[in-house]
């Protein structure tokens, strides 16, 4: 299992049971539960901003010849 799926499964699984406590002691409606779980979840999964998992970077290997004065003459 990949750290990207482990961590949105202890994300749902957070969220959901946060969501328990907060419907026991407010009343709130149960069926958002799950619901907001799975998009917390998902959000976790997707990472469109970039909070959960580093970017990958196209940096060149370490010691390629990028800049002129590195080119032999």
């Amino acid at each position: 299992m990949s750290k990207r799926a482990l961590a949105a499964f202890l994300w749902f699984a957070a969220a959901w049971f946060g969501y328990e406590i907060v419907w026991s002691v407010t009343g709130v409606p149960r069926l958002g539960g799950p619901v907001v779980a799975f998009m917390l979840g998902a959000l976790v999964t997707v990472d469109p901003f970039g909070w959960f998992w580093p970017k990958a970077r196209n940096e060149p290997a370490t010691g390629a010849a990028t800049e002129p004065s590195q080119l032999p003459a």
